[in-house]
């Protein structure tokens, strides 16, 4: 079931059914992409660097710390329930659980014919959705006239991934009683450390607009794969135009030739995100990644 807010950007929408085709559902299991060439550790290293937006030592590498509630519209009702399923089957394997009937969405998959219309109704119709510091990126994705629009709403968390209480105290100053004039969000749950950050950098919530042109014929696999790199992994930026070594379901996409399914790389990255201390500094993530494709053989 989806909570009130979905259902009413769902109706804010109009939105209407498309179709993907969708081969007979996928066995229980790892998904195995035919072909694969296993890669060196410092080629998949290397990619990862490549693919990171933001890989220093003082940044936390970014991702859901919450349970998914996952909401997909635009397809028909088999459709959107087979993305649905099949995306929270991935986010499973890397250890990201999905919330229960009446959560309230976190992630959004929408399929529309007007990605430039539906960005602009949202602003004006459900403003909370896009914030304005995600509005330039989004702006200049439908300004390029991109095919399909990724953005994530994010937010400083304690070291170990939870949600920052409110409060008046100024930290460390209780002798005195120093205070705010207003509530905010004060980070009182860490400690001084020249190894690891004092914070880490959670997803609140993601949402990912296609073209409905671009997945007509579209296996259904391939777009709920893709869909999963998008919205699990927030720093990962594509490669346009490419064809990466090792392969990734995220390049090229949506043209023809790419991965049709998660590839052992992705999966790695993946499972190596999520398995990373909460505020692990990103620059780590390479390394963890490559670990990870390495113990896939």
């Amino acid at each position: 079931m989806r909570t009130p807010f979905a259902l009413s950007l769902a109706m804010m929408l109009g939105l209407t059914s498309y179709t993907a085709t969708a081969q007979d559902a996928p066995a229980e299991g790892e998904i195995v992409v035919p072909g694969e060439t296993a890669r060196a550790p410092e080629d998949v290293r290397s990619l990862v660097q490549r693919l990171a937006e933001d890989a220093r030592p003082d940044v936390p590498a970014t991702r859901f710390f919450d349970a998914l509630c996952l909401s997909v519209s635009g397809l028909n009702s088999a459709g959107n329930d087979y993305l649905h399923d099949r995306i929270v089957r991935n986010a499973a394997d890397i250890g990201l659980p999905a919330q229960g009937e009446g959560c309230r969405v976190n992630a959004m998959v929408l399929i529309f014919h007007d990605v430039a219309g539906l960005v602009e109704r949202i602003k004006d119709e459900q403003p909370m959705l896009l914030p304005r510091e995600e509005r330039v990126a989004v702006d200049a994705a439908v300004a390029r006239g991109d095919e399909f629009i990724v953005w994530h709403n994010e937010e400083d968390r304690n070291m170990g991934g939870r949600r920052l209480a409110y409060g008046r105290a100024v930290p460390g100053d209780d002798n005195v009683g120093g205070s705010f004039n207003v509530d905010a969000r004060i980070n009182i749950n860490n400690w001084p450390s020249r190894a690891e950050l004092a914070f880490s950098r959670g997803v609140v919530s993601a949402a990912i607009i296609f073209d409905s042109e671009i997945i007509e014929g579209m296996e259904i696999d391939r777009l709920a794969d893709y869909a999963t790199m998008r919205l699990l992994a927030p720093d990962l930026i594509p490669l346009d135009g490419e064809f990466p070594e090792p392969a990734s379901i995220t390049a090229p996409f949506p043209a023809e030739g790419g991965p049709e399914r998660l590839t052992r790389f992705d999966r790695a990255y993946l499972t190596a995100l999520y398995a990373l201390r909460p505020n692990a500094p990103a620059v780590r993530l390479a390394r963890a990644v490559a670990e990870e494709y390495e113990g896939e053989d």
